[in-house]
């Protein structure tokens, strides 16, 4: 509540004195082409000799308050020729200024970086954010988790091979506790064969990775923090294909393509298939069937472990038309085939047991600026998927780790498969979500957002072993709402903004062959603020009380390994961060360090539990984490990076 009173105080003092000094100063606005035509994004614009600078949207547009008087526009770009142009502000006038970029062809080898790139403009949000330049990792056998897995806060264990599950730690949360997106479209619904260490980092331009505070825009329940994954969308035309071949018979290849016309049609593909044997060697301490005691450790092969998946996702439609910044229809099919090894410890070996997964996705993408008034824009993502997995456990072999077996002689056993019961478990899943973002821009300090996702999931729920049984029909439905505002001021030094969220879950599960309804509803609140003490250096702190609510396979299982828990709790977190940034740049030496002090103290926190052979998902006791992370960058040119 101290908190609340304290960033409303603050806002009112800072709006107050802005809105003082706006008095006498005037907007300039124009539009920056390349001299084919085309908008010229990032470009950094500055009137000479001052601090008012800023840089180019999508559309090449830009806008710079200042007071009046006479300047001097200064226009700069990388690989294009700096261009001035004299400029009168007037009180009261209306003033533009359009320039038309040429290429500097013949510096363009040794052109000197005047602007921000887009990936430095991301890591000076007042989110405690890390952005990861993918273009420099182009073309390698590298997949993105091994991408994270350098990244400050952030650790990866595969639990095995290509294909296998992982865990991913965030600043000491980890598993569904952090929100994974594909240009903004959560990940949740798309099936297993569309994971981080499946995706090649080909296909995307950068990753987002923010630590605590999540933006409203995302519409997530993340209690620890988000991943989101930026394709490449400023590159009009270009075919991009690699093949990778690697150790225990691994195959990973790579195709993407976009066409985009004058007229402003756009199309997108992007293919991947992945396969491997995984018949690596584990370390395996056994048990003697004799005396149960625990043999010393040797070195076994695995025997059934292969993987493969594949991947095709395409979108077409219109961007930069008078109806739409940009209108996308897409689709996405998706598959792959696990094959199990071992249940939940090393002592359960397995030798025919697996699962496979059908995943068919459509898309919608809609975004448009100044939508029926100038300042307001909307930017809808939908998808519609549906999901057919299937798990197998139907044999009555017992194997040990040299891939030998014998068969259960046992009376009573002819029902027990390698690590429970038998049975051919088949889920037919339908995942349909929404995100709906409104953005109204008041004038150059002040903005309003509201955000909307809905998800909903429902389950087909079948065992056909040894005949077909439906279990039933679970659903699991969440809505969340966010309202944000935010407040910019002297000169785009400082940026604070405050929001709100309300998160509700309503689900209908199947127990003890009864059917039972749950609902709750929980509010999330905080605050974000930035601020550049100069050129070069950035203060930034944030601030939330989060919720997650609960997944669909921590709530209903997966039929294999995993058992159902319909008492589970939604679970919070209050995270805070503040951090210093700095940045320094002479000719073609860039350096830049950051470091963040990290709080976090999560309640009814969700972990997996085991249970015999299987596991659940269950509220623990609180859970308090502190830390610190940095990190420190160098680079000359294009040629090293440290």
């Amino acid at each position: 509540m101290q908190i609340s009173r304290l960033m409303l105080l603050i806002t009112i003092f800072l709006t107050s004195l802005q809105g003082y000094s706006q008095k006498n100063k005037v907007n300039l606005t124009g539009v920056i082409v390349t001299n084919l035509g085309k908008p010229a994004e990032g470009v950094s614009v500055t009137l000479k000799g001052t601090a008012y600078a800023t840089l180019t949207n999508n559309k090449g547009e830009y806008r710079i308050s200042a007071e009046a008087g006479d300047y001097v526009l200064l226009v700069t770009h990388v690989g294009y020729k700096m261009t001035q142009a004299a400029v009168s502000l007037k009180q009261n006038g209306k003033p533009t200024q359009n320039i038309t970029m040429e290429e500097d062809m013949a510096n363009l080898n040794e052109v000197a970086i005047t602007g921000k790139s887009k990936v430095q403009r991301v890591r000076e949000q007042a989110y405690n954010i890390t952005a990861v330049d993918l273009k420099k990792t182009y073309n390698t056998s590298a997949d993105l988790n091994q991408v994270l897995n350098k990244t400050t806060g952030v650790r990866i264990r595969e639990y095995g091979g290509l294909g296998s599950a992982f865990n991913f730690s965030l600043n000491g949360f980890s598993g569904n506790q952090v929100k994974f997106f594909l240009d903004g479209v959560p990940m949740d619904s798309y099936g297993s064969a569309l994971t981080l260490n499946n995706i090649p980092v080909n296909m995307a331009e950068r990753i987002d990775v923010y630590k605590g505070v999540v933006p409203i825009e995302l519409g997530a329940d993340a209690l620890g923090g988000a991943v989101n994954i930026i394709t490449n969308k400023n590159v009009n035309r270009y075919i991009d294909a690699s093949y990778s071949f690697g150790s225990f018979n691994t195959h990973r290849a790579a195709l993407n393509t976009r066409f985009s016309g004058r007229d402003g049609f756009i199309a997108n593909i992007n293919a991947f298939a992945n396969y491997s044997d995984n018949d690596y060697k584990v370390d395996v301490s056994v048990v003697d069937r004799n005396t149960s005691k625990y043999l010393p450790e040797q070195k076994y092969r695995h025997f059934h472990d292969a993987y493969k998946s594949g991947t095709i996702m395409a979108e077409a439609g219109f961007k930069n038309k008078s109806f739409a910044d940009y209108l996308l229809v897409g689709f996405a099919m998706a598959g792959n085939n696990k094959e199990i090894q071992q249940g939940k410890t090393m002592q359960t070996v397995v030798g025919q047991a697996f699962t496979k997964s059908e995943s068919f996705i459509t898309s919608l993408k809609y975004k448009k600026d100044n939508l029926f008034t100038k300042g307001l824009s909307v930017n809808i993502n939908s998808t519609y998927a549906l999901v057919n997995s299937k798990a197998v456990d139907t044999s009555s072999r017992i194997y040990d780790w040299t891939g030998n077996y014998v068969y259960r002689q046992f009376a009573g056993t002819n029902d027990k498969g390698e690590l429970d019961t038998k049975r051919i478990k088949v889920f037919d899943d339908e995942n349909a979500q929404v995100t709906t973002n409104l953005k109204y821009q008041l004038n150059d300090q002040h903005s309003i957002g509201v955000n909307y996702s809905f998800t909903g999931f429902k389950r087909k729920d079948t065992d056909e072993y040894p005949k077909i049984v439906e279990v039933g029909e679970p659903t699991v439905n969440k809505n969340i709402l966010g309202l944000n505002y935010s407040f910019s001021g002297l000169d785009n030094r400082l940026a604070i903004s405050g929001f709100g969220k309300l998160f509700a879950l309503d689900s209908k599960m199947i127990a003890k062959e009864e059917i039972q309804y749950k609902s709750s509803t929980n509010y999330g609140y905080g605050a974000t603020a930035a601020y550049h003490l100069s050129d070069q250096f950035q203060i930034k702190g944030s601030y939330e009380h989060a919720y997650r609510l609960p997944s669909p396979e921590e709530m209903l299982g997966d039929g294999l390994n995993i058992n159902s828990n319909v008492n589970i709790q939604p679970e919070n977190s209050d995270n805070a961060n503040l951090g210093l940034a700095f940045l320094t740049q002479k000719k073609s030496n860039q350096f830049s360090a950051e470091t963040s002090v990290i709080y976090r103290e999560a309640k009814d926190f969700i972990r997996e539990q085991l249970v015999g052979p299987k596991s659940v998902y269950e509220n623990l006791a609180n859970v308090q984490i502190t830390g610190i992370d940095g990190v420190v960058r160098y680079a000359y040119k294009d040629l090293i990076n440290f």
